[in-house]
Parts: C-alpha cells; structure tokens; sequence
C-alpha cells in the first residue's frame, strides 16, 4: 500500500516540473521576442535621430524642408500584408484613409497627414507560409513638421510592423540641396567616420562610410562593414548641389516616383 501511494505523488512531481519548464521557456520567448522588438525600434529612432540632426547643419532648408524616406524590411505569415493595411491606413479619427491599389493588388499606398507624407506597403515576396513586405513612408515637406513629428510617425508605424515581424530591419536616407561644396567632407568629421569606398560617375560623387555614432549596419563584403552613405551631385542645368544620405546604405531612387506625386 505505502508502494502505491508513493506512485501518484511522483506522478504529480512530474507533472509539476513539466508545467514549470514549460511556462519558463514561454516566458523566456516571451523575453527574446520583447528583446528583439526594442533593439530593431530603438535602433531605426537612434538613427533617424543622428540622420536628422548631421542632415540639418548641410541642407539649404534644414531637415524639416528635405525629402525623407523610411523603409522598413518585414517578414510576416500569410496574410501579413492585409494586417498592417487595416492597421495604418486609417486616420486619427479612425476612418479609413484613401488608398491607391496597384500592382494587381501588391502594392497600397496612400497619404496620412498624421504621417507626414505618404505610406505604402508592397509584398515582394511570398510562399504558402510567410510574406516578405517593404514598406516605405514619403514625407512630404509641406505636412512635416519637426523631428518631433517625424520620430513619432516612425515609432507608430514599428509598433505595428513589431506585431508582424519583431526583428524587422530599416534603412533611411534623406535628400534635398546644400550651398556647401565640402558638405560630404564635413559630414565626414561630425560623425567621426571612416571611409569604406567611394565612385565618381557623371557627375554624382559618393562615399561609403562607417561610423560609430550610428547603430545600424550592412555587410560590404571583405570583411567591411557600412552604416552610412553619402552622395553628392552637381546638377547640370543650374548650380544647385543636391546632397543624399542614407543609413546604413542609400538604397536608389525607389522612392522618385512617389515623391513627385506628392509636390
């Protein structure tokens, strides 16, 4: 009898110990995922930051007149894209904002003076089980406001793309024209950075760089790392120099199309 009664005790010790470990690897994911969110978050404000403040001593109209770009890189399940539309297409007042669907379907973007500008999300990339989106936010000169503006437009737009993908990644960059020759040069020496490469082609001078001030980085191969890229291009019919920065890298003229419509 004291053999039999000893059994279920055991059994129960088990059980005990199952449940425990069990709710301690969930609290431990739990953790890593709350981890991952603030490391990809802190790291795009951080940078955004450091962009806006070396951005505004070189640009003609500061950083509050330039053309800023934000994209965010995510991967999501099924069904991902559909999510973040009915999340950030509405307003302030919770009404649905007017989109434009292109791309049989792939591409919606549309404008939220909220945002400052115009955001839209593509999937460029899909399987049974996942979506690859990029989603961009355009400002618009006209709607931004300050950096204030700016940084909370993209805290609001990480929180929901969090939701989807934790340990998203983004670039920036941020265009306009600058009176100052030296510009790249001087930019250079505010960030202390150390140049990785740099080209001249028609007209256009760019740098590649790397700076500790900066928390984001891309690998250039060779065992080099980037998180900065400057170009400069003196335009042939007048004597404007239009200055480009992106973090880590610039990442085209992606936005070009988008960024006309708008003005």
């Amino acid at each position: 009898m004291k053999q039999n009664s000893k059994k279920p005790k055991a059994g129960i010790v088990v059980a005990l110990l199952v449940i425990l470990i069990g709710a301690a690897a969930a609290l431990w994911q739990a953790d890593k995922k709350t981890e991952e969110e603030a490391i990809a978050e802190q790291m795009l404000n951080h940078d955004l930051q450091v962009l806006w403040e070396t951005s505004d001593v070189q640009l003609k109209s500061g950083s509050i007149g330039a053309d800023w770009t934000i994209r965010w890189n995510v991967k999501g399940d099924k069904g991902a894209m559909n999510a973040l539309v009915k999340k950030l297409f509405i307003d302030e007042k919770g009404k649905d904002i007017e989109k434009i669907v292109q791309n049989d379907g792939k591409t919606v973007s549309g404008v939220d003076d909220a945002f400052g500008g115009r955001i839209s999300i593509s999937l460029i990339g899909n399987d049974y089980e996942s979506e690859q989106l990029m989603l961009l936010l355009e400002t618009n000169p006209a709607l931004l406001l300050d950096k204030i503006r700016l940084l909370q437009a993209a805290e609001s737009i990480s929180k929901e793309v969090v939701r989807i993908s934790p340990d998203f990644t983004s670039s920036m960059k941020v265009q306009g024209y600058t009176e100052n020759k030296l510009a790249a040069e001087q930019i250079k020496k505010q960030v202390n950075a150390k140049q990785i490469d740099r080209f001249e082609d028609g007209g256009i001078m760019s740098e590649m760089l790397f700076t500790g001030m900066l928390r984001s980085t891309i690998d250039v191969g060779g065992g080099k790392s980037a998180n900065l890229q400057i170009a400069v291009h003196q335009e042939r019919n007048s004597d404007q120099i239009a200055l480009t920065i992106g973090v880590p890298i610039i990442t085209g003229d992606y936005s070009a199309v988008a960024r006309d419509e708008l003005k």
